[in-house]
């Protein structure tokens, strides 16, 4: 019943995608894009839109979501939203849902971060190391695949609920 639930998952997921994933930025940006509809925000009934913050709209899956900006989660439109890496951090956590970091930033931002991380936005970076310096997610290349990782002890600090669909097809760290 498990394998049923969790196949069922999968197809829900990436059947749904509405970008034809061929790069790993697509397949990021896609990924992104499905994490979101999988995760309650706080006040979410409140927002306009979901926001998504990135430091590179040229570029990455901050581009191909910018070039998809008419999408909709539960109805609402997403809106991207360029960072920079001078800004503060707590006000990130007031403008943005999801901040992805990729992985040639992660190591400044996140020791800047360290005890500082909001307790309402969703951080997602591209390595294991993201995760053991307080992400919240990472999207991990192994091999020609892209992974999502989920920071359980973090997640469980965090006002934002993750929806068991997302954690269904998710691997976890710590193990």
């Amino acid at each position: 019943m498990k394998i049923m639930y969790l196949i069922a998952a999968f197809i829900f997921i990436f059947c749904s995608l509405k970008v034809d994933a061929k790069s790993t930025h697509e397949i990021r940006s896609a990924f992104l894009y499905q994490m979101a509809k999988l995760i309650d925000f706080p006040e979410q009934k409140n927002k306009n839109a979901t926001r998504f913050c990135f430091y590179d709209l040229n570029h990455g899956p901050g581009a191909i979501l910018n070039k998809n900006n008419k999408l909709k989660i539960r109805g609402k439109p997403i809106e991207i939203i360029k960072i920079d890496i001078s800004d503060p951090f707590r006000e990130l956590s007031k403008r943005c849902d999801i901040t992805y970091i990729d992985e040639t930033k992660e190591d400044d931002i996140l020791s800047a971060w360290t005890d500082t991380i909001a307790l309402n936005m969703v951080t997602v970076g591209e390595s294991i190391e993201f995760l053991e310096g307080g992400g919240i997610a990472s999207l991990v290349q192994e091999g020609s695949k892209i992974r999502l990782y989920i920071n359980r002890q973090e997640v469980a600090q965090h006002n934002f609920k993750v929806l068991s669909r997302l954690l269904a097809v998710s691997k976890f760290y710590p193990d």
